[in-house]
């Protein structure tokens, strides 16, 4: 037998805590939706910066409507001009895959200094985890908050981007492929 419960948002997260950029399981249709009409300065500023008619993006972005859709190079506008990237998770989502946000390489190549930074980034994102459970296990009543799982995230993706780095070092000191067998 199996069990499913649901956590209402206002439960799951503080009354001072903002809400996650995209709730688990919207649809790419409904990320475009809220991306489009939750734009600070509605629809008529985000369609401004992206040129195009507000009616049409209002059309473009009706879950409802079967005649105007966005082309891939709108969508990309939408989620740079809005600065929203909730459609890009939505569609990673329904794929099996997620998102992070890609970071420059601080290491400039030096496999040393990669090495290095990725023991950093494990380092903090052990910290960011291990702090708010220690305190639970010294206040049992006191739950991690929402902060705290974003710091622990922010880590965490800082961790991925410091996996890439290094193993993109790690390529580019790789011996080169012969040419022509």
């Amino acid at each position: 037998m199996s069990v499913s419960f649901s956590i209402p948002p206002a439960a799951a997260y503080g009354d001072n805590e903002a809400l996650p950029d995209m709730p688990a399981g919207l649809t790419v249709e409904d990320a475009i939706y809220h991306t489009v009409h939750g734009h600070p300065g509605g629809v008529a500023a985000l369609a401004a910066r992206m040129g195009v008619s507000p009616n049409t993006l209002t059309h473009k972005a009706n879950p409802n409507n079967t005649t105007h859709h966005l082309h891939p190079r709108e969508l990309v506008a939408l989620q740079h001009m809005s600065g929203n990237a909730a459609v890009l998770h939505a569609m990673a989502s329904q794929l099996g895959y997620t998102c992070t946000l890609a970071l420059p390489d601080q290491a400039c190549g030096c496999p040393v200094e990669a090495t290095m930074r990725l023991q950093v980034a494990f380092a903090e994102l052990l910290k960011a985890v291990a702090d708010p459970l220690a305190r639970c296990k010294a206040e049992p009543g006191k739950p991690v908050t929402g902060n705290e799982v974003r710091r622990a995230d922010y880590y965490a993706q800082d961790l991925h981007a410091a996996i890439g780095h290094v193993l993109g070092t790690l390529r580019a000191h790789a011996r080169p492929a012969p040419v022509g067998v």
